[in-house]
Formats: structure tokens, sequence, C-alpha cells
């Protein structure tokens, strides 16, 4: 952020002289939703270009389900307030010395905000650096259609799921995800792999082994690993527990090769229930179940599905349906000090007993199954994001004992 931080300063040095009041309204309002531009982008990890998709995010989104996001809409409108009222009456300055001390104030506000943020600088990850080498579950697990050997493969990517950087969250952590129950059918395996990017680079990274995201990767003029399973032969359906206009996913899930979709509108009339919140769908509880039912009524002997969960987006609300409303996981003092994160745990527990629960039955088809993370959970407060790794997502794979048998 220094960088814009600075510009934006200049700037409104160079504003504040202008005589013109409307003038130095509309550069104030400027400064003002330029930096808001790129705090946001970067607190969520992606590029600044998606900026353009505001009207999607206006349209889709519910901030107002957040109590979080109002508190800080608060402070957004009383800070522009402020800023409108007393930052358009600077004097004009009288000699160089005075513009000196102004850069030069600009310049020490702008070391205090990094110096202030220096903890978590590590974690905005918007793009790869060039030449970095291309790494996801997929890859580590050498998972392609000659290689599985059950007659399904299953692939979840699971929203705002990270690498916890201490041991009290990894315990947490383990027990969201304790496999205890599913090792007796299922060989599993764990590991991380490193990320970059919001949810549409992790739906690139693993499914086309690319550094990109929805906007910047070509689907027209590539083969991705759901057309190489369709190739040889596995059905192909994709799951996402929202809309299909969302990050335009309705365009380019066919692209990457899903013969059929099933967004909010499909799984909520073969029976999910609806989650309210920031991003309100169908509730990911209910979607495994749908899932197999789908595995079982299948006419292919062989499937690739493919799931790409929703109600962990952040911020977590405080919802039953969600399974957040009373989070019992840690101790009393950290569900004390750290309830959002509490929220988000809870969460995943939810989602994780729902398909280990599914997978586990005994009527449910042989299959292999991948969980992987998109991305560590964008935490907003510094005390939260820095219990995360910044480079990392977890994974699990679930490798059916009984395949090749």
């Amino acid at each position: 952020m220094a960088a814009p931080m600075f510009f934006c300063g200049l700037m409104a040095i160079v504003a504040s002289q202008r005589s013109s009041a409307i003038l130095r309204v509309l550069a104030m309002l400027s400064i003002f939703l330029i930096l808001l531009a790129f705090y946001a982008t970067k607190s969520f990890n992606v590029g600044l270009g998606n900026i353009a998709m505001v009207d999607q995010y206006l349209v889709e989104l519910r901030p107002a389900q957040s109590p979080e996001y109002l508190v800080a809409g608060v402070v957004l409108a009383i800070a522009m307030g402020l800023a409108l009222r007393f930052g358009t009456r600077t004097r004009k300055f009288g000699s160089t010395s005075q513009f000196v001390m102004a850069i030069a104030a600009v310049a020490l506000l702008v070391n205090a905000d990094t110096y202030a943020t220096a903890e978590t600088r590590g974690s905005y990850k918007a793009k790869a650096p060039a030449g970095t080498p291309i790494d996801s579950a997929i890859l580590q697990n050498h998972i392609g259609p000659s290689t599985v050997e059950a007659d399904n493969l299953i692939v979840i990517i699971v929203e705002s799921w990270g690498v916890p950087a201490n041991d009290f969250d990894r315990a947490i952590d383990h027990q969201v995800w304790d496999t205890t129950a599913l090792e007796a059918r299922y060989e599993v395996s764990r590991g991380i792999s490193e990320y970059y990017g919001s949810t549409t680079n992790a739906e690139v990274r693993e499914w086309c082994a690319v550094w990109a995201d929805h906007m910047s990767f070509d689907f027209d003029n590539s083969v991705c690993l759901p057309e190489a399973f369709r190739r040889k032969g596995f059905a192909t359906k994709a799951f996402h527990s929202f809309n299909d206009q969302f990050f335009r996913r309705g365009e380019w899930y066919p692209k990457l090769g899903f013969e059929e979709d099933y967004f909010d509108r499909e799984l909520t009339k073969e029976g999910a229930r609806f989650c309210d919140g920031v991003f309100p769908g169908v509730c990911d509880t209910d979607v495994p179940k749908i899932m197999a039912k789908h595995l079982k009524e299948s006419k292919s002997e062989r499937n690739l599905l493919y799931w790409l969960t929703l109600n962990a987006h952040l911020p977590v609300g405080s919802e039953h349906k969600l399974g957040s409303d009373d989070c019992k996981l840690g101790n009393a003092q950290w569900r004390e000090d750290f309830p959002m994160l509490c929220r988000s745990y809870a969460v995943h527990q939810a989602v994780a007993k729902s398909i280990f629960e599914e997978i586990n039955a005994e009527d449910f088809p042989e299959a292999d199954i991948l969980i992987v993370g998109d991305h560590m959970p964008p935490f907003f407060p510094r005390n939260i994001r820095t219990r995360f790794d910044s480079a990392h997502v977890p994974w699990l794979y679930l490798k059916n004992r009984a395949a090749g048998d």
C-alpha cells in the first residue's frame, strides 16, 4: 500500500492548492475511493482489475448481514465526512518549505503505516511473481484420468480454508478435519500447497495448473483437467453453492470441461436449503447428499464431480444453519478473544461433517476424494490474519482402499 498511499498524498497536496472548492472535493473523493479500492482488493488477494466487477459485488453481496461490515461502513462514512469537511479547507502554502514539510509528512505517514502492518505484509498475494513454479494439490498427488484407480473422483475446493500458523489453531483444524472414522475405508494423506490470489485463482490453479484467475486465463484455447477426464470417458459435473453469474462461472465452467453444472437454483430444486449471509446461497451442508445422489444415479461407469463451497466466505455470521451460532471449539478464552475465527472454524466443521458422513455411508459409490483450500481466510484484523500461513493452503486426499481390487 506504500506506493498508492504516497501517490494519493501527493495528489492531496496538489489538490489542496487549487482555488476551486469543487475540484478539492472531487479530488478528496477520488483519493478516498482509490485507497479503498487498493485496500479492499489487497485484503481479499484479488487484482485491482476486479474493481471493474464492483457492480456484481453490489448486486450479489449483502454486507448488511455482517455486523463487521456495518461497523466498517459507519467508520468509512464518518472518515469520508470528516475528510470532506476539513480536508478541503487547507490554506495555500506560502513558501517552498511548506511544500517540503507536506511531502515529508506524507512520507512519514506512509512509513508509519508500513511499520504498523509489517506482520501481515506477506499475506497479501494477489499474483505470483514471474517464473514461480506452479504448485497445486492435484499436481502433488499426480491426479489424472490415467492415475485415478477408483471409479469416481471428487474434488472439493473449500472456501477460506487456510493453514494455521500456531499449535493451538492447528489442533482445532485437525479436530475439524478429523479423518479417524474414515481410515478403515480410505487411505488418508495430508499436505500443503502454495497459493496466490483468491478463489478463482484456486480453481484455475487446481484444474489448469496455471497461476491465473478467471479474468486473465485463456479458457478458449486451453485444455484443462476436467476436459482431459471427459475425453477419457468420465462424466463431468460441477457444483457451486452460489449463482452462476458471479465471476461468470456459468460461462467458463463448461470451457473447463464440465458437461453439467449445478448452481444455487439447480441445487435448491434438488432439496438444498437457503443459507443467508454476506454471500447468500444454498447451505453447503446439503450439497454432499446431492452429489452422492448424482453418483448413485449416474449412467456413466466413471465420474468426475467438482464442488466449490460457499458458506465460509468472510465475514461469517452467527447462523444456526451454518453451524456458527454456538461455536464450542477451542477453550473459553480463545472463543472470547477470536469469535470471528471460531465461527469460521465452526462452518468448516459443519461442512467436513456433512462430507465425511456421506462418503463413509455404506452405499456411497467407490471414489477418491481430494479436499483443498482456496486461500487463507482474508480476515481484516491483523491479530487473526497472522494466525495463518500466508503462503500455503491445506489439502486432504482420501484414496479408496478397495479401488483396483
